[in-house]
């Protein structure tokens, strides 16, 4: 007997919902379609950026913020314990000096956070060598002999390093900060572009930062 063929579609045929790879798809539709929801959702609960109330508050806190970074900005190279000249105090400046951080003479911004008094109110050398009363910072004697960290200000350490006022920075940040070995500190020579290294001399500084 000869043997026909029938063809028969469909032989294999299996429901949609035992189809992975279309279960997949749906799948990530419905995720889809759920994040935009919610995005949706979460912009409309957002303030209205048109709030003429909510932009002024805005704006206050900005320039608030401003002014409080530009108080952190002054430099107040002033001795410890040293009251502010009196030009200072004349000119109406009184309120942001007190408000405004003293940075140690001759330290630079870097080591801001090591001239700082501990919880002992002691100041321990860059090298960690010693630990010294706070008050013996720039005091004209050398206690940190090894680093002389603790006279960034004046000559007293042989082996010390007074960073100028003026620090000329690339619009990066990047540099180099500038600095004068100690014992050009007083000396009636202008080693700095801005003179800062001659606090206490009459010397006559031009400044040729610039």
């Amino acid at each position: 007997m000869r043997k026909t063929w029938v063809k028969r579609e469909n032989i294999y045929y299996k429901p949609f919902y035992k189809q992975k790879s279309k279960m997949l798809f749906l799948l990530i539709f419905l995720i889809g379609i759920s994040f935009i929801t919610y995005q949706a959702f979460s912009l409309n609960q957002l303030p209205s950026p048109w709030n003429l109330q909510q932009l002024q508050q805005l704006k206050q806190k900005h320039k608030q913020m401003m002014q409080s970074l530009g108080s952190k900005q002054l430099d107040v190279d002033f001795f410890i314990g040293t009251p502010p000249p009196q030009n200072a105090q004349e000119s109406g400046h009184a309120d942001e000096l007190q408000s405004a951080i003293k940075i140690i003479r001759g330290t630079r911004l870097f080591d801001y956070d090591a001239y700082k008094p501990n919880f002992e109110g002691k100041f321990k050398c860059l090298d960690n060598s010693k630990e010294i009363p706070f008050d013996h910072v720039n005091d004209n004697y050398c206690d940190c002999e090894t680093d002389g960290s603790d006279e960034p200000g004046t000559n007293a350490c042989a082996n010390g390093r007074f960073y100028c006022k003026y620090q000329k920075r690339h619009i990066t940040g990047r540099g180099l900060d500038v600095h004068v070995h100690s014992s050009r500190v007083n000396d009636h020579v202008c080693d700095c572009c801005d003179g800062s290294d001659e606090w206490a001399t009459n010397s006559k500084c031009l400044n040729s930062c610039a």
